[in-house]
């Protein structure tokens, strides 16, 4: 389970997001990453029970504390927040799984992200040639219970070589095709979040293995 603790510990932070006070309070950062490790450790186990995926150091999946902070107006030096990408495949070769954890804000999600235009081109040539096999994922009741809508960015006007009257119109028209879910930090904290979270991952795979037919083209 991920400790109270340690959503304590992220809450503090961007309140307090400066070094002294992190070096004051590095030894909870250390238990706060070592608890959530321990929860990637089970909820992985638990995902390769549903499929096979990449394999990599357990470390790799916390995410770094310090932020980037070169291009960015906010200066402060720490995240509040604390997040695993589970690739499926090596190099992005299959759409990943992000898993973020963060007081009030935490969320799952996965899917197409700001794609190169060839890729963006062929995942909506796909869209246009199998809209019906598409459509039956996304309307799916258990899919739309637990994802709602595809989110992501989407353009004003049809894309270039698709006509407005296309069936499949908005979606051709998404830049990114994105599902997620947000869960309360009351979810996050129970013993029940591994089994949600893979509730959803399968559930997901559908959508997932849509585009991983595209996808695989970089192969």
């Amino acid at each position: 389970m991920i400790q109270q603790s340690t959503l304590d510990f992220f809450k503090e932070i961007k309140e307090n997001n400066n070094k002294p006070w992190f070096e004051q309070n590095k030894p909870r950062y250390e238990a706060a990453k070592a608890n959530y490790l321990s929860f990637m450790e089970e909820l992985l186990g638990e995902i390769r029970k549903i499929e096979p995926i990449y394999e990599k150091d357990l470390k790799k999946y916390a995410s770094r504390i310090y932020r980037d902070v070169r291009f960015s107006k906010d200066k402060s030096p720490y995240k509040n927040n604390i997040s695993s990408l589970i690739e499926r495949a090596p190099d992005y070769k299959k759409c990943p799984f992000y898993l973020h954890v963060q007081p009030g804000e935490s969320f799952i999600g996965g899917g197409i992200w700001q794609p190169e235009p060839d890729l963006l081109s062929r995942v909506r040539q796909e869209i246009d040639y199998n809209g019906s096999e598409f459509n039956k994922i996304l309307n799916k009741k258990s899919f739309v219970d637990l994802f709602g809508k595809l989110s992501g960015d989407t353009l004003v006007r049809p894309p270039k070589g698709y006509d407005a009257d296309n069936p499949n119109i908005v979606l051709l028209k998404l830049k990114q095709y994105i599902v997620s879910r947000n869960f309360s930090d009351e979810m996050v904290t129970s013993k029940h979040f591994v089994t949600e979270l893979c509730t959803c991952y399968e559930e997901a795979l559908p959508f997932f293995h849509f585009f991983d037919v595209v996808k695989g083209e970089e192969i």
